[in-house]
């Protein structure tokens, strides 16, 4: 049995900006090797990502990743050979355009083989290919549409080369189709290069089909770590989103279409 890849200790948590703790006194491992955070909104998938990654820092406890105590990861370029992380709705602006951006950040990451210029060149062509970014590559980020960025950063996350990679709704603003080969390419990926991979989902149906663990949040508990088989039965679902199975569906197409702005 492998070693949790994050440990929590006794952690406690609440934003700057306000006073109400959203975590007190959590104590949790998070297993290596793909890991989905499901669960109603509000109870704390994405302040987890934050934590773990070590963007975030606890009001109290401890956190490790890795072994680590991520309050010594504080220097960006240090976390990052630990960790990437995509934010949700993440937007920035660079003057150097898409194309350019992909070799860079390959080339300054921690990726093993990243001076192989052959790797290089069937890495960033298979990202290309598998997220369509092929008609932006001559643009700049603050040029392109929300689903092109959201596409561009799974690529940047995975070129980074770091031993973790965390993402809360990565594939938000993609289609459907492109949805299940973006979550199977990164499964894939991550299996065969010995990575863990963390990443938040509203549509149960991926986080059943492309995770070997969960851990699923209700409210008014503490987090529940388990397999995926086990956390997907009908009446553990029910019970944390207090809501009947064959509404879920419903609930989750409608929190998909506003996040695009559609409704």
């Amino acid at each position: 049995m492998l070693e949790p890849l994050v440990r929590l200790r006794n952690v406690s948590y609440a934003y700057p900006e306000g006073q109400e703790l959203i975590f007190q006194g959590l104590d949790l491992e998070l297993p290596r090797g793909a890991v989905s955070f499901v669960g109603q909104n509000g109870t704390g998938k994405s302040t987890l990502l934050l934590l773990a990654s070590g963007i975030a820092q606890p009001t109290d406890g401890v956190v490790y990743l890795d072994e680590v105590d991520t309050a010594q990861l504080q220097d960006e370029a240090v976390r990052q050979r630990h960790v990437s992380l995509i934010h949700q709705n993440m937007e920035f602006e660079t003057e150097e355009p898409i194309g350019q951006l992909l070799t860079f950040v390959l080339g300054n990451g921690f990726h093993p083989r990243r001076e192989e210029e052959s790797f290089a060149r069937s890495l960033i062509g298979d990202l290309v290919d598998l997220l369509q970014l092929a008609p932006i590559l001559d643009k700049r980020t603050g040029e392109v549409s929300k689903g092109e960025l959201q596409r561009t950063l799974i690529a940047f996350c995975v070129l980074y080369g770091s031993r973790a990679l965390m993402m809360d709704e990565p594939v938000f603003a993609l289609e459907e189709q492109q949805k299940h080969a973006v979550m199977a390419y990164l499964q894939d990926y991550t299996a065969r290069n010995g990575l863990s991979w963390y990443y938040s989902v509203h549509e149960l149906e991926l986080s059943a089909a492309y995770s070997e663990s969960c851990v699923l949040f209700d409210k008014g508990g503490m987090p529940t770590v388990g397999s995926a088989d086990e956390l997907h039965q009908r009446e553990t679902i029910e019970s944390a989103y207090e809501v009947p199975y064959d509404f879920l569906k419903r609930r989750e197409a409608l929190y998909r279409q506003a996040l695009r702005g559609e409704l």
